[in-house]
């Protein structure tokens, strides 16, 4: 189960970077803004991705420690975590020649929001024959 888990880590994270992609494209068509020099699109991918990975191996790891009840105490602490996520895009200093700088915590607070989402919305397509993901890992 853990390949299983290791694997919607990968793809759920892809689908959060894609996502997250298309929110910058559409922000920045919609706003007139380019924040692309601060929030890279590539680095943006990575980090839903690898965020997804240790969400994954976070979920596994939670699952031998608890042994049952593994799926809403993951749900709680992930939703947890990407709220506690935004705090520094609030107090990110952006460079003095950025047009518009109170528009970008509109555009990286949302995409805090993606792993969480992509992973949930993935997880029961992963263990769709299993009741729970924390029986299947059982």
């Amino acid at each position: 189960m853990f390949k299983q888990l290791l694997f919607l880590g990968i793809v759920s994270g892809l689908l959060a970077g894609l996502a997250a992609f298309i929110y910058q494209r559409v922000y920045s068509t919609a706003l007139g803004v380019d924040f692309t020099a601060i929030a890279k699109p590539a680095a943006v991918v990575i980090s839903s991705t690898v965020g997804c990975i240790i969400a994954a191996i976070g979920y596994w790891i939670l699952s031998k420690l608890l042994k049952s009840n593994t799926e809403p105490v993951f749900n709680l602490l992930f939703a947890i975590l990407s709220f506690a996520s935004i705090l520094p895009a609030f107090s990110t200093k952006l460079p003095l020649d950025v047009t518009s700088p109170e528009l970008f915590p509109g555009l990286v607070i949302p995409m805090h929001f993606f792993p969480a989402l992509a992973f949930f919305t993935l997880e029961p397509l992963f263990f769709r024959n299993k009741k729970t993901t924390t029986e299947a890992l059982v």
